[in-house]
């Protein structure tokens, strides 16, 4: 966001800040919790702005200032190019770990620990992991400090008040001129890891220190230079150095919890670890103090587990048992801490025992005594304050401690000797126990899963690339980066596909993680209001880790913006940067994937989904289209649930097609409820009821679509006109019988075929020769479905829709196969290229050109164009492979003119006197819309003439057509082409099918590659 490319320039600043030019400064000052990304020598450092303002000390616009000293420690030098950018918002550090880079360093904060501790936050805010982090104590002396580790792990992060930093201790002591000196002198010790808030001054101060610049790599190396004798004593001890370091540190442990039973021979505070998740420095002989998030704390004994009972991954997990949990107020899966009690301090007066139920006090204190005794013949055993033990399987008691605010106590059999036991006359009666596994809450919204095998298959890649990435198995222990984006259209069921991912994933033994963000319910917000929720929701799970985030409907908040700028178009841009951010921020290092889930990938903003750079998602996975037997399955599903009566769902399966799962299930519902419509105590599904509801259904769920596919029940029209009688069409019935019909009626033939079925066919022909007329006939005696697309509606003055309207077509029509998607005026909508100064249709031939023949292809869609103008039409698109097949509808000669006639004046009262075929010799060059006109011409001449015969009273029924109306109408009634435009089309149409012999230079403008 943001980005500029500056040249460095040195400033006498005593800080880590850029001081930035005032145009700049103006643009990224009003992000407060924000940074600066420096990218330079193929090298990324993050660092923070002056607060003080823009460009002193009369900075360029091209210019950023920087102190020498902190340039040099990152890498950069004067007049260095650095390309800027800004990262809107960064999450907060709790600590961070450094270590002095040399021994007068630490001398230096030995000496002034409080100046460093209040100096920090005014010199720097931006703090990367490993870099050398500068403080300056006055004018000539500074301190330099390796940046160890930051908490929580991240590659950079801000600091602020409530961030602790950690300094390591003094490795120095001991080292004189570079060499070890000997144990006896005391060098050797180790100070606690103290902050600089809890540093001392008061240690002896260190002499023959070694260079200002040296890192610890650097006193390795000085440390081997010395004779021979010596190195072993010396590599020994540094090994011991390094070993209190890591035990130094190891003193807080960190678990994610596992539900779990409160066994038999168990205590209710006793935790359960496996081998696998131990860590090195962990001693099972001590107490520990177990810490929520919730700050409440509760000491526990650590107990080993078989590795068969806790999964094997590199997450720390524990065994809690759920009254425990229930005590703490603790999930599953939240962290907690462990933290090693070394002292126990035992100064308890007594402990009184309450009883669960009334009895008498003798009972309690000897079976206290021997529940005692029985554990302690190892180690003692721990309770606490009001901690409940199961002394016998009908006997529970209370603990309680006196004094009563020691938290805790430690019994054994001596204890027991000093008469300490005392068992109250109260009854406290305790919460029951929980002595079975609660039913997991699943994600599942939906109880009945319909399971079909090409969705079972996206799940099991899903959930099985999760595993492996998340490292929630032992087959792999190397966190990879795994975001997951499903696409699919509307109702297909992208949000069930997920519920059962996460259902999977959540169970055993795989615990789980996730959260989920609804981004349609978040439309309209404010940038700043849902990065907040979203940072949030990722905060969560990374304290859940490992954990999966959920955006559903990710496209409604990340839209794909359009080439022109817009108040909308910034709005999608700036939501899509802040979650490329987040993304990119919590998954790259932590064990969290996101799954989004959108409609369209088109649909999806290109900063989201960018083919090139690094990939914000990795597995890309579309849900697919239900094929006929998918549909049969889940009709057959949804039949299920009532009584039935000879259903044929093959039928309705078949008749489905198009349909998506959400489409199916209002189909059955619709059909349920007319069924109880007829009988409410005893409903009973028949094909009656699914055939009424497919009626209405189709209305709705192939909007757009014509279907004229008949359920069985339709009686036949009498008066239809059926293919065969369409005359002078001969011809063109055949071939479109070919393409359309030939790979339903033979399908065996067609399958085996190692070629792809030809599927665009191209009719061209004069005006009014029923071309139109022709396709929309045949799909109502054929039963095919329908797109009708007139050229023109097709085209929009934003850039870049009228590619879309092309695309969203021709999904349209995939989503209904079989289906026959018809372009009339074809010469409209894809003239040739290169013609059009605006650019609009050569776009649109060009999205034509990748649909017609590109990857997906147009498997169970044929497509048919229609034109007058087959010259005006760009010649790629009558490549081979695309619209090949070119069929002329001619004007109707003598024989069809007689036909069409008899055809269309099927309807009317004849009189026997007319003579159809001297009209025939008459009507050259007539269209069939020419000849219906003189037909329409007629009939109301004779309407006329009744009408002046009879009145408007006397008026009889039907109204008869005689030679004289007909005569009278075709003398009135010109052809639609004259002689002359004749001629010109059958010129045209020669050269277009290369009959002319001069056509040579036309074959060679139509032979152009696309």
């Amino acid at each position: 966001m943001f980005k500029r490319t500056f040249k460095v320039v040195y400033r006498p600043i005593r800080n880590n800040f850029l001081v930035l030019p005032d145009q700049y400064y103006g643009v990224v000052s009003t992000y407060d919790t924000g940074c600066l990304s420096l990218q330079y020598n193929g090298r990324v450092h993050y660092v923070s702005w002056s607060p003080q303002g823009g460009g002193g000390g009369g900075l360029k616009d091209t210019e950023i200032g920087i102190n020498a000293r902190a340039a040099k420690e990152i890498g950069l030098h004067e007049n260095d190019l650095v390309k800027c950018a800004l990262i809107a918002d960064v999450l907060n550090l709790r600590s961070v770990h450094v270590t002095p880079v040399s021994a007068k360093d630490w001398e230096i904060i030995e000496l002034s620990s409080e100046k460093i501790s209040g100096s920090v936050l005014e010199q720097t805010r931006i703090v990367n992991s490993t870099q050398i982090l500068l403080v300056w104590i006055n004018k000539s002396m500074q301190v330099a400090l390796t940046v160890d580790r930051l908490k929580p792990h991240l590659s950079y992060g801000r600091i602020d008040h409530n961030t602790e930093l950690v300094i390591a201790p003094n490795l120095y002591k001991g080292l004189s001129n570079g060499i070890v000196a000997d144990e006896n002198d005391g060098g050797g010790k180790l100070s606690r890891s103290k902050t600089s808030a809890q540093l001392r001054s008061d240690e002896a101060p260190l002499t023959n220190g070694l260079s200002h610049s040296t890192t610890m790599s650097s006193v390795k190396d000085t440390l081997q230079r010395h004779n021979p004798q010596a190195r072993n004593k010396r590599q020994d001890h540094m090994e011991r150095i390094k070993k209190d370091l890591r035990h130094e540190n190891a003193r807080n442990f960190e678990f994610r919890v596992i539900r779990g039973l409160w066994q038999e021979q168990a205590q209710e505070s006793d935790v359960y670890i496996t081998r696998t998740h131990l860590p090195e420095f962990m001693d099972l002989d001590l107490f520990y103090c177990l810490r929520t998030a919730g700050e409440k704390e509760h000491y526990v004994r650590v107990r080993l587990l078989s590795d068969a009972e806790l999964p094997a991954t590199i997450h720390p997990s524990i065994e809690v048992n759920a009254n425990l949990m229930k005590l703490l107020n603790l999930e599953e899966l939240e962290r907690v801490v462990l933290r090693p009690k070394t002292t126990v301090v035992n100064f308890v007066e007594k402990i009184e025992l309450f009883a669960h139920k009334k009895t008498h006090y003798k009972i309690v204190e000897n079976a206290f005594k021997r529940f005692v005794i029985e554990r302690t013949n190892v180690a003692p055993m721990l309770f606490n304050q009001e901690e409940v033990v199961r002394l016998e399987d009908d006997l529970l008691v209370t603990v309680g401690i006196l004094p009563e605010h020691f938290r805790y106590c430690v019994v054994d059999a001596q204890f027991l000797k000093e008469s300490k036991i005392y068992a109250a006359d109260l009854v406290r009666p305790v919460n029951e126990i929980i002595k079975e596994q609660p039913t997991p809450k699943s994600p599942l919204s939906v109880k009945d899963l319909i399971r079909l095998p090409e969705y079972d298959s996206i799940v099991d890649k899903v959930v099985e690339e999760l595993r492996m990435n998340l490292c929630l198995n032992s087959d792999n222990s190397v966190l990879r980066q795994c975001n997951v984006l499903l696409t699919g259209a509307v109702g297909t069921g992208k949000t069930v596909l997920v519920e059962r991912i996460l259902d999977q994933l959540s169970r055993k033994p795989d615990y789980c993680y996730f959260d989920i963000f609804y981004c349609s319910r978040s439309k309209g917000r404010k940038t700043e209001s849902i990065q907040k929720d979203l940072r949030t929701i990722f905060t969560n799970c990374l304290l859940h880790a490992p954990a999966i985030v959920v955006l559903e409907n990710l496209d409604v908040l990340a839209h794909a913006a359009t080439e022109q700028a817009s108040q909308d178009g910034e709005y999608f841009n700036r939501m899509a940067d802040t979650v490329h951010q987040l993304i990119m921020q919590y998954t790259s290092s932590n064990a969290i994937a996101v799954i989004a889930t959108v409609s369209e990938l088109q649909l999806l903003n290109k900063r989201l989904s960018s083919p090139r750079g690094r990939h914000v998602f990795q597995t890309v996975s579309r849900l697919p289209s239900l094929e006929r037997a998918d549909r049969e399955i889940i009709l057959r599903e949804l039949c299920s649930h009532i009584a039935a009566q000879k259903l044929d769902l093959v039928k309705f399966s078949n008749l489905t097609e198009g349909y998506k799962k959400c489409d199916l299930v209002q189909f059955v519902e619709r059909a349920i409820f007319y069924a109880y419509r007829i009988n409410k105590t005893q409903p009973t599904l028949t094909n009656e009821e699914l055939v009424q509801s497919l009626e209405h259904t189709n209305s709705y769920c192939l909007q757009g679509i014509e279907s004229n596919q008949k359920t069985g029940v339709e009686s036949e029209d009498s008066g239809e006109l059926r293919v065969e009688e369409l005359p002078g069409l001969e011809p063109v019935v055949a071939v479109l019988e070919e393409v359309l019909m030939w790979p339903s009626r033979y399908p065996t033939i067609f399958s085996d075929s190692p070629l792809r079925n030809q599927a665009g066919v191209l009719l061209y022909g004069p005006p009014g020769t029923g071309k139109t007329f022709l396709v929309t006939k045949l799909s109502s005696c054929w039963n095919l479905r329908i797109i009708s697309v007139k050229g023109p509606e097709l085209l929009a003055k934003y850039i870049g829709q009228s590619e879309e309207n092309v695309r969203n077509l021709f999904n349209r029509a995939r989503s209904a196969k079989p289906c026959v998607l018809f372009f009339d005026e074809f010469d409209s909508l894809a003239p040739k290229r290169g013609h059009d100064s605006t650019g609009v249709t050569d776009r649109v031939v060009n999205q034509l050109l990748t649909e017609l023949d590109g990857v997906e292809g147009l498997q169970g869609v044929t497509v048919i164009a229609a034109t007058s103008r087959p010259e005006l039409l760009d010649p790629a698109l009558l490549r081979s492979g695309r619209l090949d097949r070119l069929v002329e509808c001619p004007l109707p000669d003598a024989v069809a003119r007689v036909r069409i006639f008899e055809a269309l004046s099927a309807t009317l009262n004849l009189d026997e006197c007319v003579d159809f075929e001297w009209f025939a010799d008459k009507t050259q060059n007539y269209s069939g819309a020419d000849i219906q006109s003189i037909l329409t011409s007629a009939n109301m001449a004779a309407v006329k003439e009744a009408l002046a015969q009879f009145g408007h009273e006397k008026l009889p029924k039907t109204i008869t057509v005689r030679q004289k109306h007909l005569v009278e109408s075709f003398q009135t009634t010109r052809p639609s082409l004259s002689p002359s435009d004749v001629a010109k089309y059958q010129k045209m149409y020669a050269r277009f099918t290369n009959k002319e012999k001069s056509s040579r230079e036309f074959v060679a403008k139509r032979a152009t590659l696309a």
